[in-house]
């Protein structure tokens, strides 16, 4: 409503009913009225301070995504070869045949073989031998057994891990073995992917060949 058109109205409310009645009736037109004849004026609202602008609620990194727990596959590889470097410690001179994770991964239970073939059990936990080494009651056979499997394995305890985990990314190896497999002598292995699922694999201990993943030979 223009300016013309509000002067008519107030000017015959004057005559109607005064002064009062015209800043009554001015304030009415004003509200009802837009810069933009017939337009009404929005009543602008104001946003609560507290109101999201940015990212919603959950989709910070790691909350409510659905994202995945970071990998422990390193952390976990990194825990084997502490536990064996410090089984080696305990008995020097000795080699590693046999790794075992008890605790959820937080202690291994340690299997390494002297010079002479005899084989000794520790448990480490935080890099540190916390119980034994205990003396295996090895027979002439097995002692020679474990000489055998040593002398054949070019790749020890920790680069057969490396392989693994190679085969397997983001797998945690909760058992690593020196074993004979086909006429070959091989490091076994069980490892836990993130979704929970075990798969087996053994690697060639001389060339570090996949020779088994999850039960199928090649």
């Amino acid at each position: 409503m223009n300016k013309s058109i509000i002067g008519a109205v107030v000017g015959a409310t004057v005559l109607a009913g005064g002064c009062g009645a015209v800043t009554s009736e001015a304030e009415r037109l004003t509200v009802r009225s837009s810069p933009t004849l017939g337009t009404p004026t929005a009543v602008p609202t104001d946003s609560p301070a507290d109101s999201p602008t940015g990212t919603p609620t959950g989709t910070e990194t790691g909350e409510g995504t659905g994202s995945p727990a970071p990998d422990d596959a390193q952390a976990g590889l990194e825990g084997l070869k502490r536990a064996g470097q410090a089984a080696i410690a305990a008995v020097p001179g000795s080699k590693v045949i046999s790794m075992e994770s008890e605790e959820n991964g937080r202690r291994w239970e340690v299997q390494v073989v002297g010079e002479d073939g005899t084989e000794h059990q520790l448990d480490v936990e935080g890099g540190k031998v916390v119980n034994g080494p205990t003396t295996e009651e090895d027979d002439a056979d097995d002692k020679a057994k474990h000489r055998e499997r040593l002398g054949a394995a070019k790749l020890d305890y920790a680069q057969a891990a490396d392989k693994i985990v190679a085969a397997v990314p983001e797998g945690r190896i909760t058992e690593l073995n020196l074993d004979d497999e086909q006429d070959k002598t091989v490091w076994e292995s069980d490892v836990i992917t993130p979704n929970g699922t075990k798969q087996e694999v053994a690697i060639d201990a001389a060339t570090g060949e996949v020779t088994r993943k999850s039960g199928s030979t090649s």
